[in-house]
């Protein structure tokens, strides 16, 4: 059945554009989280557990 269908695919430009777009968006993706411009956010976003922590201790009496 899978031969049957595949065999009537005559369109293989599509799988081609899907991986290229797919490669595109993961490297984008991959450069916007990796470039140095973003750290002091990614250092904000690890210090948010922290601080909730320091907040819950707090109201349970400085547990």
């Amino acid at each position: 059945m899978k031969q049957a269908v595949l065999g009537h695919f005559d369109l293989p430009w599509i799988p081609v554009t899907a991986l290229l777009l797919f490669v595109v968006c993961f490297a984008s993706y991959t450069y916007w989280t990796f470039k140095k411009m973003n750290r002091p956010l990614y250092e904000q976003a690890s210090m948010i557990p922290l601080e909730d922590a320091a907040k819950a201790s707090s109201r349970k009496g400085g547990k």
